[in-house]
């Protein structure tokens, strides 16, 4: 049985219960995107296990090729290096980065988008480009924008989030302390490696960096950026893994983390994080079962969607990044979705074919079952694959488009709506039917129902309604529900823009 705040972000912060970092055999090939090209490190620490005579994979064939737009100059304000951060973070990584923002040639995006984007499609340039073609508006940016504006108020001075304790660092801006503080909520602070490496993604996913300069309410969004990946730093072990082991669940404590780590790194180039970021890939293959996928502990032989598609975002964002890993992290992220699909419908189980349920007893009985994890392997196998004509995605969107967002009750699941949103766009967007009515719904239902400013220090932030909210909090539903709503230019579309 999981957790809840398993799949409260990605079907919640589980587990990994780990062991020790298993070598990778000789004769593993390695994925590695074209060369990002930094400015030479001297004495930069190189991850150990990995063999630079490996035989490397060939570039995806050019008929496979996302489709490139011409996207503006960097929307947000940047300094020009890591001088700060260096210094913030000590003289152990004595070297100054790259210009950050620029895109690096052909396979610089998930789906598309080079140029002033770079690597991460268009959310660091013409943004409103494409959240027009996209179905968004100035109304779901002012969502973002307020929401991320919520999470700068409320990060600790550490830089961390705390899931329970949040509320401790309400009212410090006078105009938000009309209201009252922050209403207090369930959860446990073991999973804050989780809520803040989510908080970090939503800030990366508008196209925010350590670098910005962008200021809202006095708090520059750099700031919060810096400290939010300081924080995860300074909270990795030797062995690459992000996060406190000894919790209870903390696989996916450590894959949120390494996500944003790669993501940083990916969008600024900065070799503050390359070293570090690249231990925490290792770390994640490490924990995989032999031929399969994920689950709670290291290589322990039982294997979950959930996990395995969180996994698997990590292992493609470091591939975009340029960061280095063995085929067999694909190999049975899509051995494992074949294990456990349905051959007639394409749903898609949990642990087993046909376990597609996931729930805490006692918490979340109350709510409706949706098909979060179909949505996980559709986007999993649309990322790693991309083979639109694969009926085990077209059937998985079919299963999606019948159930959609909707702000009633028991019908409530962040979790869902957010990797639904992320796998129909991809599969449909920006003008498909099936995403123009699940966008609709989407739209519906978040921006209608997030705070707005006449709530005080809640402003910005969503209450904790949801499915998954009993354990994440107001961090985790503030931060997922800003990220489903950059969808638009999060992640360019991978079957191109021409739908």
């Amino acid at each position: 049985m999981i957790s809840a705040f398993v799949h409260v972000v990605m079907l919640g912060f589980a587990a990994l219960a780990y062991g020790s970092s298993g070598p990778k055999e000789d004769n593993e090939a390695v994925v590695v995107s074209p060369p990002r090209k930094p400015r030479q490190i001297p004495e930069m620490e190189k991850p150990k296990d990995l063999d630079p005579n490996k035989k490397v994979l060939d570039n995806p064939k050019k008929t496979e090729d996302p489709v490139f737009r011409k996207v503006e100059e960097a929307d947000h304000n940047e300094s020009d290096d890591d001088e700060e951060f260096k210094k913030m973070k000590g003289d152990s990584l004595d070297f100054v980065s790259d210009k950050p923002f620029k895109g690096k040639g052909t396979y610089d995006t998930i789906g598309g988008g080079g140029g002033g984007g770079g690597r991460y499609g268009g959310r660091l340039g013409g943004k409103r480009d494409l959240v027009n073609s996209g179905g968004g508006g100035s109304d779901t940016e002012d969502a973002v924008l307020q929401a991320l504006k919520w999470l700068s108020r409320h990060q600790e001075p550490d830089g961390s989030w705390r899931v329970k304790e949040y509320t401790a660092q309400c009212n410090q801006i006078p105009k938000y302390a009309t209201g009252g503080r922050c209403s207090p909520n369930p959860g446990e602070d073991h999973f804050k490696a989780g809520v803040t490496g989510l908080s970090v993604l939503a800030f990366l996913g508008a196209g925010y960096s350590h670098l910005s300069k962008d200021t809202y309410d006095g708090i520059c969004f750099g700031t919060v950026v810096k400290n939010g990946l300081k924080w995860m730093l300074e909270s990795q072990d030797t062995e690459g893994c992000i996060g406190d082991r000894n919790a209870s669940q903390y696989m996916y404590n450590h894959l949120i983390c390494a996500l944003a780590l790669s993501e940083a790194y990916g969008l600024t180039g900065s070799p503050l994080f390359q070293s570090q970021a690249q231990r925490a890939v290792d770390f994640t293959i490490a924990a995989q079962n032999p031929g399969m996928g994920w689950r709670y502990s290291y290589k322990c032989g039982d294997n979950d969607s959930s996990v395995t598609g969180w996994a698997a975002m990590v292992l493609k964002s470091s591939e975009l990044s340029g960061l280095q890993f063995p085929q067999t992290g694909y190999a049975g992220t899509l051995a494992w979705f074949d294990e456990v699909t349905e051959d007639t419908y394409y749903r898609v189980g949990y642990t087993h074919k046909g376990t597609g349920k996931v729930y805490v007893p006692g918490l979340n009985e109350q709510f409706d079952h949706h098909e979060s994890l179909t949505a996980i392997a559709v986007m999993s196998r649309i990322f790693v694959e991309k083979k639109k004509g694969d009926r085990k995605i077209s059937g998985g969107c079919d299963l999606l488009v019948k159930d959609l967002p909707d702000w009633n009750g028991n019908k409530i699941d962040f979790y869902y709506w957010y990797y639904a949103s992320l796998a129909l766009f991809q599969y449909d967007g920006p003008k498909g039917p099936k995403w123009g009515s699940w966008n609709k719904a989407m739209k519906d239902s978040l921006v209608k129902n997030q705070n707005v400013g006449s709530s005080g220090c809640k402003a910005g932030s969503w209450e904790t309604v949801g499915r998954w909210c009993g354990e994440g909090g107001r961090v985790y539903a503030t931060a997922i529900n800003a990220l489903t709503l950059e969808v638009y230019y999060r992640y360019a579309n991978v079957f191109g823009a021409s739908k």
